[in-house]
């Protein structure tokens, strides 16, 4: 078993904090906002409560850093608050790092879930805290799809954060989606993005590993190092995705480097790569060859193509769980060893209410 904080299992009922740490988006997307309120109600069971800057939007930011960080920090602090989701991400999450107050949060473990620009308070917890945090889904983009959220999505957040996940294999969505489908358009609203065959994961180099999960989205893990917030483990799994302009082959070729010449890949005991459509063949080149060719000197396997990241469904992954990589020649199973929760610790009540109260900023 590693070494970190399992924080106590999600159960039926529990309040949930939401905040948005970075892009304003439920301020751009008051629909999407209530659709995916609604999906966690139903598919999630659980009670949304909104951290008032939510509401807010400074330019491309949910309001003043003082007020998001202060908010955060409450609701991780808070006894009623099971659980806190992201509304999205963006790129400005790291503005709140100085004003976290990571001390009194030791030892008080909390399931914290987002991904993308999220990593960085993620991994931060990891670091500083000793905290499992959840690399997976977000309000807006995972919980305001129609008719519903992916199942395949719900289930195994599910399975994580309110189950035994120990021996639980990480296996592949049989579909996938990349469609973009405009929020403020009715079409997001009347019709499920097309589905299409998902392939599935690629063996780029075979091999098992036993370690700790740790990782993210590839370019903010990049803009933690150097900070006091990030502490890499002795030894780990490290997982990274990437989308958009940032998994273009140079930039992901640029952060892997960057990664090898602060001697991050002397630790790593097995790489995960998940789905990035957006990195496409350049000059000849593919991921697979470009990644290959960085990574030559080391001898951990490498899986690629999972389900996580800006994919869709998508894994949820546990930062500080220990997972095991058995990759073969044509064949990868991932497995978490442990499970990413606690099941013996009671969550605090919910605080009794109609649901509308309950969508407000908690009262601590």
């Amino acid at each position: 078993m590693s070494n970190y904080l399992r924080p106590p299992a999600l159960k039926p009922g529990d309040q949930v904090g939401i905040i948005a740490p970075s892009f304003p988006s439920a301020v751009w997307f008051p629909r999407r906002l209530a659709v995916s309120l609604d999906a966690l109600r139903t598919q999630l069971s659980v009670q949304p409560v909104l951290a008032e800057h939510v509401y807010k939007a400074q330019t491309y930011v949910s309001g003043p850093i003082n007020e998001r960080a202060i908010e955060l920090q409450k609701f991780l602090e808070s006894p009623s608050i099971s659980a806190v989701f992201t509304t999205l991400g963006g790129f400005n999450s790291n503005e709140l790092l100085p004003y976290l107050d990571f001390q009194t949060l030791k030892n008080k473990p909390k399931i914290f879930v987002g991904y993308s620009d999220t990593t960085l308070l993620q991994l931060a917890l990891t670091s500083t805290c000793r905290w499992v945090t959840f690399s997976g889904p977000a309000l807006l983009p995972q919980f305001g799809e129609y008719p519903e959220a992916q199942p395949f999505t719900v289930n195994n957040l599910k399975a994580i954060l309110m189950g035994d996940c120990s021996d639980m294999d990480l296996l592949d969505a049989p579909q996938r989606t990349h469609e973009f489908l405009d929020w403020s358009a009715d079409e997001a609203y009347s019709r499920a993005r097309q589905m299409q065959f998902n392939p599935g994961r690629q063996v780029w180099r075979k091999g098992q590993a036993r370690a700790p999960l740790f990782g993210g989205n590839i370019e903010t893990i990049n803009f933690l190092i150097g900070t006091p917030w990030l502490q890499w483990p002795d030894e780990f799994i490290l997982f990274v995705e990437a989308t958009e302009a940032e998994a273009t082959l140079p930039r992901i070729q640029r952060a892997l480097v960057h990664l090898k010449q602060c001697g991050v890949f002397e630790r790593v005991r097995g790489f995960l790569f998940g789905q990035c459509p957006d990195a496409c063949q350049t000059a000849g080149q593919t991921l697979e060859e470009m990644v290959l060719q960085v990574l030559q000197e080391y001898e951990f396997p490498i899986v690629a193509e999972l389900s996580f990241g800006h994919s869709d469904p998508m894994l949820t992954l546990p930062n500080g769980c220990m997972a095991n990589i058995q990759a073969d020649q044509d064949q990868a199973r991932v497995t978490l060893l442990e499970s990413a929760v606690d099941l013996s610790v009671a969550n605090a009540a919910p605080c009794a209410g109609p649901a509308a109260a309950l969508e407000k900023a908690v009262p601590i």
